[in-house]
């Protein structure tokens, strides 16, 4: 490789966040044959003087681009941004872990790259960073001296898993589970698994795949792994006395851990079963488990002026929705039971049948308000075309101490909206006044 003539300490493709010294790689918006168009995409190029200005110490752009910075011409920025993950990963000496799935997958990153932390230097994707850009983005950023790399990789259309696992080339490939989430592009159900089974092709020769035990039929993978709460799963578990105890390959312990829903303890299982595949040892690190919290968005619980808000809203399929109720209705409530829910995109032809599915899980509680035009003709109280229409301020007046909200939809309904920050702030606000 050509030596280049200035130092490089960082690689960005938004020029709001470049730091002096960053690689800036001006995107043209095209995602390239590999993936589906997008939508209203910008054209990087259109913010490299901004980018200068900011302190970048170079520029990746289109051949045809005149600027007069250091830069990388070459004939597609995209394609150049995947050479520099692969360059990264090829110098890369620690151990890599793949993670795909229809739900939990930022969940399970983040903690990971906490439970690692112990025992060596994790470097992980940022936020949902899981798409044609965001994974090799992730993967440019990689240090050379770290001893893990954990990714996300996500799709929305059949073919996108498989060329970002022989991107990533794991060691270990997790499929945390099968939703019938962004299924509005595939055939079916069993169609989405064999995409999300394709985390799997990337997989080093010696390298291990985990899914969960349900689906250990549906690959004939050499190297596999299995967990569940079904005891025939390579790793297992059962709540037992206040505690969490699980069965591993080579033995069995006793977890705290913060939760008791099956799909967090689930979660925890797969967690164990990617540190036991990577060679941790699981006394080394089990005590951190009782510590793990949440990321924002996915289910985690705000206690403000009284009042308790899950914040549920990053995104939602038929199946987490009612995970959500269901934890709604478990949550400990000395009020009134309030669900905002928003609709579900990206169902297709399952649209419809979805949501009236959901509509018959919020029996018992005391209010229900829906947003989104798929949610309109279910008919269950108050309906919102958009979080705009709504009057969050009168919302706020009738609510009481012990109350307990959920809030949950799609990514665009809520979470984009920062909805649930408002939500808190203004009770936060409330609070304060009452007080004062």
């Amino acid at each position: 490789m050509t030596e280049f003539p200035v130092d490089l300490f960082g690689v960005s493709i938004d020029s709001r966040t470049i730091q002096p010294g960053d690689l800036f790689i001006a995107l043209s918006g095209d995602p390239g044959p590999r993936f589906g168009p997008v939508a209203n995409a910008n054209d990087g190029h259109d913010f490299v003087p901004m980018a200068v200005e900011q302190g970048a110490g170079a520029i990746m752009c289109r051949s045809d681009f005149a600027v007069e910075s250091p830069h990388i011409p070459v004939m597609d920025t995209l394609d150049g941004l995947w050479q520099l993950a692969a360059a990264a990963r090829e110098r890369f000496g620690g151990q890599v872990v793949a993670i795909t799935g229809s739900s939990g997958k930022t969940t399970m990153r983040s903690w990971l790259e906490e439970l690692l932390a112990p025992v060596g230097m994790a470097h992980a994707s940022v936020s949902s960073y899981n798409n044609h850009w965001g994974v090799p983005l992730s993967l440019s950023r990689m240090p050379r001296e770290a001893d893990y790399g954990v990714f996300e990789v996500g799709t929305n259309h059949p073919g996108e898993i498989a060329p970002l696992s022989e991107l990533v080339q794991p060691d270990i490939a997790l499929l945390l589970n099968v939703l019938p989430a962004h299924i509005g592009n595939f055939r079916d159900v069993h169609a989405l698994t064999e995409e999300k089974l394709c985390i799997g092709s990337g997989l080093h020769k010696s390298g291990t795949l985990v899914v969960p035990h349900g689906l250990k039929g549906q690959t004939s993978h050499k190297n596999l792994l299995t967990f569940g709460l079904e005891p025939e799963a390579d790793v297992s578990g059962t709540w037992v006395d206040g505690r969490f105890g699980v069965s591993l390959p080579g033995g069995s312990m006793a977890l705290d851990v913060a939760w008791q829903s099956p799909e967090r303890l689930t979660a925890v299982l797969a967690s164990l079963t990617v540190l036991q595949a990577l060679g941790v040892s699981i006394p080394e690190v089990a005590g951190f488990y009782s510590s793990l919290e949440l990321p924002e968005g996915r289910g985690n619980q705000h206690e403000v002026a009284g009042v308790t808000v899950i914040d549920d809203s990053y995104n939602a399929n038929p199946v987490s929705m009612k995970m959500a109720l269901n934890q709604l209705h478990q949550t400990a409530c000395d009020g009134r039971r309030f669900a905002l829910l928003g609709e579900m995109l990206e169902l297709g032809a399952q649209t419809e049948a979805a949501h009236a599915e959901i509509a018959a899980a919020t029996g018992g509680l005391d209010q229900v308000l829906t947003f989104g035009a798929s949610f309109e003709p279910v008919g269950i109280g108050p309906h919102y075309t958009s979080i705009d229409d709504f009057d969050l301020s009168g919302f706020l007046s009738a609510l009481k101490p012990g109350d307990v909200i959920l809030v949950k939809g799609s990514n665009k309904v809520f979470w984009t909206n920062s909805f649930v920050r408002r939500l808190v702030k203004s009770l936060d606000s409330t609070d304060q006044t009452q007080h004062h």
